[in-house]
């Protein structure tokens, strides 16, 4: 996953250990100033076809511990 255009790579941060994505899984972060950071899931290794159609993202203060959402 590349981040957004008008960021730089080191804007790409993993996110919170609270956040880690399952096995078979990556999770990258892209800090925005002004608007909020986005959370971007995708299959860990995916090549770059794979990823213009197999990824999620969220706004990244929507995600909450999978234990506190049982």
């Amino acid at each position: 996953m590349s981040a957004a255009p008008d960021r730089s790579p080191e804007d790409v941060h993993t996110p919170d250990p609270r956040f880690a994505a399952p096995s078979g899984l990556t999770a990258a972060v892209v800090r925005y100033d002004g608007e909020p950071d986005r959370c971007t899931v995708y299959p860990d290794g995916a090549d770059d076809d794979t990823l213009t159609t197999t990824w999620l993202s969220v706004d990244a203060d929507c995600l909450v511990p999978l234990d506190e959402a049982r």
